[in-house]
């Protein structure tokens, strides 16, 4: 057998012949240069895309959860502009669509607040729109892309322990994906932050943060299902309990903000519901639940309807009733139309200043500017009288949408208003019932917002633009540091940056292998092949055999 040092001495000088010790230091050559330039690529990509930066928000609101992707890119140059970012782009891109949808393509229905203790609905609610996202944020961009979550109105709704619920699930749902995301970007903002973040958008895609020319902002008006959203620069003696100051850009501003949680389409519309059931006689339908007939509804339209402050009837009353209509609840009657349009415009423009059951039915002339009813109180906001450098409100949400519906031009003033709806809903044939409360509901009481409620008779509207939502003025707002330079986002740069120029484990391995072979073969010296191995060791160094020690 041969020997086990005699073997060993065989394989180390075939490894280190120099021949193989030339072929490792070109290797070694050959994977320094490839991977040198890995690394600079790496970071020449990453440095022009270091500029660049996407924000994901979801919407999650009283009718369904909606989301948005921008893509932004840092501003470096003018200082005077606050290093305000630029929008590239935004998805989904093409909003005013002519295949059905009418305001936000990507949504799922309905809105979060319906799922308490149903982690599952909500998860189906959440997982296609942040799929959707992922489509557009490259995926080395991921771990750098916040994802926020805000609800609004249909969550306000809840009392907190419920609320909390809702979003320690979508938080489950949240932090399975590759994006960004903290406890903060998980919320339910208020009606003052939702309508900020609205007026912010606006104002940043209008240009006027970005120009020194415009010295006045934009107003902002936004209506969704459940609330309604004003927002103007008011002057700074103005103190209503609504107004804050704003610094945005380079300028600051005083700013009044209300959301009115009152004014959405539906809880209006339900509204004009409880006034109809507070003054018609009750009529049983054959079904045996109560009729009541809508002036603003078309001939032939029936529709089960859940209404809990109908009939205005106290806990005796109820008890004493339900045993009438053989154990039907109150709150479930039949929505039946009978179009009157006069009597509709009375009880749209009721509901737009949220009057009281009892004096609905008074017609005052529309021209009259009343103010808003609000909590059983008085509030006049009049915003001609506080807004007096406004001269321009942009109506968004609901408000686009309805006039994208009936292709109504961009600048559409209240008389414009006035006659569309008179022609689309007076002198209706009988059996015409595509008319529903989208038209003749609608926009009256869109009409009556502006000029009764808001005081607006005489302002510029534009309706629109259609991409315009609170979600920009979100990424703007909470995303700022990303464009901003800070320490925070620097170091959260780097350590993405450091992870993904990170060799492989494999690649690592083989290079401080052969580095390791290099230097192990360079300082190691090999005997003669012919010499005996006693004369090895003849020639150690004599500190191992001190002098006058035996050997």
């Amino acid at each position: 057998m041969e020997p086990k040092s005699k073997w060993k001495l065989q394989s180390t000088s075939f490894i280190c012949n120099p021949r193989i010790k030339k072929t490792i230091i070109i290797i070694i050559l050959i994977i320094g240069i490839l991977g040198g330039y890995l690394v600079v690529k790496d970071q020449i990509f990453m440095s022009e895309k270091m500029n660049t930066h996407f924000t994901v928000v979801l919407d999650c609101g009283s009718t369904g959860s909606r989301v948005n992707v921008y893509e932004w890119m840092a501003n470096d140059g003018n200082e005077a502009y606050g290093k305000l970012p630029i929008l590239l782009r935004s998805y989904p891109q093409n909003v005013e669509k002519s295949n059905g949808c009418e305001y936000h393509c990507m949504q799922t229905e309905p809105g979060l607040h319906n799922f308490v203790d149903n982690g599952f609905r909500v998860r189906t609610s959440l997982e296609p729109l942040i799929r959707y996202a992922e489509q557009w944020v490259p995926l080395k961009r991921h771990a750098m892309t916040p994802i926020m979550v805000f609800a609004t109105a249909g969550m306000r709704r809840l009392n907190v322990e419920e609320a909390v619920r809702v979003l320690k699930n979508v938080e489950n749902v949240v932090k399975e994906y590759g994006f960004l995301y903290r406890k903060s970007w998980i919320r339910v903002l208020s009606g003052k932050e939702e309508a900020y973040f609205g007026w912010v958008a606006l104002n940043y895609q209008m240009g006027v943060f970005r120009s020194s020319l415009m010295t006045h902002t934009l107003g902002l008006l936004d209506i969704g299902g459940s609330s309604l959203q004003v927002v103007a620069q008011v002057d700074a003696s103005v103190k209503d309990g609504h107004e804050f100051r704003s610094k945005f850009g380079p300028f600051d501003y005083d700013v009044s903000a209300y959301s009115l949680p009152a004014f959405g389409f539906n809880e209006a519309f339900d509204r004009t519901i409880i006034m109809l059931s507070h003054t018609q006689s009750l009529r049983e339908s054959g079904s045996g639940m109560f009729e009541v007939r809508h002036p603003c509804l078309g001939y032939g339209f029936f529709q089960n309807h859940s209404c809990g402050g109908c009939f205005g009837l106290d806990r005796r009353s109820s008890r004493n009733l339900r045993k009438q209509v053989r154990g039907n609840e109150l709150n479930s009657l039949l929505l039946v139309g009978e179009p009157n349009w006069e009597q509709c415009k009375v009880i749209a423009r009721s509901a737009a200043i949220n009057s009281s059951s009892s004096d609905w039915s008074h017609k005052v002339h529309r021209s009259k500017c009343v103010g808003l009813t609000n909590d059983g109180g008085i509030t006049e906001l009049n915003l001609t009288k506080t807004s007096h450098s406004v001269t321009l409100y942009h109506a968004l949400s609901g408000f686009f949408a309805v006039s994208h519906a009936l292709n109504l031009s961009q600048r559409a003033n209240l008389t414009m208003l006035w006659e569309l709806s008179d022609r689309l809903c007076s002198n209706r044939p009988a059996d015409q019932t595509s008319i529903t409360r989208l038209d003749c509901f609608r926009l009256p009481y869109l009409a009556s917002l502006i000029e009764n409620a808001l005081c607006l008779n005489g302002v510029d509207i534009i309706f629109g633009p259609g991409n315009v939502s609170w979600t920009l003025g979100a990424s703007l707002i909470e995303g700022e540091y990303l464009w901003l330079g800070s320490d925070k986002s620097q170091n959260d740069i780097l350590s993405v940056l450091d992870h993904k120029m990170v060799f492989s484990p494999l690649f690592t391995f083989l290079l401080l292998f052969l580095l390791l072979l290099f230097v192990y073969c360079s300082q190691i010296k090999l005997p003669m092949l012919g010499r005996k191995m006693a004369a090895s060791r003849t020639s150690l160094p004599s500190y191992l055999y001190p002098k006058g020690q035996p050997d």
